[in-house]
C-alpha cells in the first residue's frame, strides 16, 4: 500500500489553475478496471516488505463535483473507492474509501481556500487506517501560465490494530506549475515539510519532500493522449531510537514513474503505468525496491 493522500493536494492544485465560470454544478463519474504487477509486495504504512510479486486486479470509482456560486466561490466535493485484490496474496488485498470537500474563494490577487479529506483503508479485510486531513492553502496564477499554491496541512492518523502509530502530522507544502504550448505542456515542482507525532516516540519523525514531473498532451492515431515522467523524493528522520537498529532510523525513498494516457473514445480512456521505488532505510524492514506496472481501463460520464 502507498500513501494514498500524498499526491490529492496537487491534483487540487491543478483542478484551481483551470479558471471556469459556469454558473451551474458540473460533476463527472470515473469507472476504473484494470491489473496492476507488484515486484515486491509491500505495506508501507506498517513496515512490510514480502519479497513476493503477484497480480492484482484493480477497481476504482470516483464521483466528483464541482459548483461555481458565484465568479468568485467556488465548492468542490467527492467520494472514490479503490480495491486491489491479489491473484495470490490475498493478505495483501486493499480497499480505500476517500471523502473530500473544498472551498475556494478568488480574492485579489490570490485565491484562499479550505479543503477536508477523509480515507479509511481496509487491509485483507481488516481495518488498517483512518486519516482525517484538513489543509487550508493560497494559490494565484500569473500571466495564465505560472500558477503558484502553498497550504498548511494537518492529518490525523488512526490505526485500529497498531495503536502506538496513532499520529498527528503537520506540514507545509508548496507546488508551482508552469504551462507551455497553450496548456498543452506543463511542469510541475513541488516541496513538502512535515512533523508527525505519534503515540509510541519511536515513531515521531521529521520529512522532507520533493516531486517533479513533467506532463504533455498530444495526438496519436487520431486520438488525444497525454504523457507523464515524474519523479519523488522523500527523506525521513526519526526522532528517537529504534530498537531494532539501536540508532535513530533514517528513510530515504526514490520514486520514478511513467504514464501513458490515450483517448480511446470520447469517454472510454486507456492508462498505462511503470514506477520503479527505492526505499533505503537503516532499519532493514524498510529496506528494498519495488516495480510496479498496470493497465487500467476507464469510462467517464
Amino acid at each position: 500500500m502507498k500513501h494514498f493522500l500524498s499526491v490529492s493536494l496537487i491534483v487540487s492544485a491543478i483542478g484551481l489553475a483551470n479558471t471556469l465560470h459556469a454558473a451551474t454544478p458540473k460533476g463527472t463519474i470515473r469507472l476504473e478496471a484494470g491489473t496492476e504487477y507488484d515486484s515486491n509486495l509491500s505495506v508501507i504504512e506498517l513496515d512490510q516488505f514480502s519479497t513476493q510479486s503477484d497480480w492484482a486486479a484493480v477497481l476504482n470509482a470516483r464521483l466528483n463535483g464541482r459548483w461555481k456560486a458565484t465568479d468568485k466561490l467556488e465548492l468542490k466535493g467527492g467520494y472514490s473507492y479503490l480495491s486491489k485484490t491479489y491473484q495470490d496474496y490475498d493478505d495483501f488485498d486493499l480497499a480505500i474509501q476517500q471523502l473530500f470537500a473544498d472551498v475556494s474563494y478568488q480574492f485579489e490577487p490570490v485565491t484562499i481556500g479550505a479543503s477536508f479529506h477523509n480515507a479509511d483503508a481496509e487491509l485483507a479485510d481488516k481495518d488498517l487506517l483512518t486519516l482525517q486531513q484538513t489543509s487550508f492553502y493560497a494559490s494565484r496564477l500569473f500571466n495564465q501560465r505560472v500558477f503558484v499554491r502553498g497550504a498548511v496541512n494537518f492529518q490525523d492518523k488512526d490505526f485500529p490494530s497498531n495503536g502506538e502509530r496513532n499520529a498527528r502530522n503537520t506540514g507545509f507544502a508548496g507546488d508551482v506549475f508552469v504551462f507551455f504550448n497553450q496548456g498543452a505542456t506543463f511542469i510541475a515542482t513541488g516541496v513538502t515539510q512535515e512533523q508527525e507525532d505519534a503515540n509510541q516516540a519511536s515513531f515521531d519523525y521529521d520529512a522532507t519532500s520533493l516531486r517533479a514531473s513533467i506532463n504533455h498532451k498530444f495526438s496519436v492515431w487520431g486520438k488525444n493522449s497525454k504523457v507523464q515522467l515524474g519523479t519523488r523524493y522523500h527523506a525521513r528522520d526519526y526522532s528517537d531510537i529504534t530498537s531494532a537498529v539501536n540508532s535513530r532510523r533514517a528513510d530515504t525513498h526514490r520514486v520514478t514513474n511513467i504514464e501513458w494516457e490515450i483517448n480511446l473514445t470520447e469517454n472510454i480512456i486507456a492508462t498505462s503505468k511503470i514506477e520503479r521505488g527505492n526505499y533505503e532505510s537503516n532499519f532493514a524492514a524498510a529496506d528494498y525496491s519495488e516495480t510496479l506496472g498496470s493497465i487500467i481501463f476507464a469510462v467517464t460520464f
